[in-house]
C-alpha cells in the first residue's frame, strides 16, 4: 500500500478543482486581490527561483470547499480563484489539501500566495524544486487566511 504525503509537510502534484463562483464569494475573491496586488517579489531563498524553476503551491484548511486563492503564475501574472474545492483529505489530520504547481517561465518569479479557508484552519506552503521556501499557517473563528509572502 503506497503512503500519500502529508500534505503539511510535502508537496501533493494533485489539481485544484474549480467549481461555480457565487456573488459574495467574487467579492471576497476581489478583496484578497486586491490585498495581494501589493505584494513584492519573493527574496527569501538563497537564490530567488526563477526561469525553470518548478513551483508548487500546497493549499490546506479543515474544509473542502473554500473561499478564494491569489497566487503568481508562472510569468508572474496575478491570478485568483473564488470557491477552492481540495481534492485529497487525510483521514489522520483531518485536513483537506490541493496544490498549484507550474514551471517558471520569468527571470525573478514571485510566488507570494494569499488562501481564505471557509473554515478555521488555513495554511498555505511553497515549494521551489525541493526546497520549502513559504509556509504560513492561520487559525481564526471563520475565513482563516494564510498568506505566504
Amino acid at each position: 500500500m503506497s503512503s500519500l504525503p502529508n500534505p503539511a509537510t510535502e508537496p501533493w502534484h494533485g489539481a485544484v478543482r474549480p467549481i461555480a463562483m457565487t456573488r459574495t464569494r467574487l467579492v471576497i475573491a476581489g478583496l484578497i486581490l486586491t490585498l495581494a496586488c501589493g505584494a513584492p517579489s519573493v527574496d527569501a531563498s538563497a537564490r530567488q527561483p526563477g526561469h525553470g524553476d518548478r513551483v508548487t503551491v500546497v493549499l490546506t484548511s479543515d474544509r473542502q470547499f473554500n473561499s478564494a486563492v491569489s497566487w503568481y503564475d508562472s510569468r508572474n501574472k496575478l491570478r485568483s480563484q473564488g470557491d477552492v474545492a481540495l481534492v485529497r483529505y487525510d483521514h489522520e489530520t483531518h485536513l483537506w489539501a490541493g496544490s498549484i504547481v507550474y514551471t517558471s517561465r520569468v527571470r525573478h518569479q514571485k510566488v507570494d500566495t494569499l488562501f481564505q479557508s471557509n473554515g478555521r484552519f488555513a495554511r498555505c506552503a511553497v515549494w521551489v524544486n525541493a526546497k520549502k521556501i513559504r509556509e504560513k499557517t492561520a487559525r481564526a473563528p471563520r475565513f482563516a487566511t494564510a498568506y505566504c509572502r
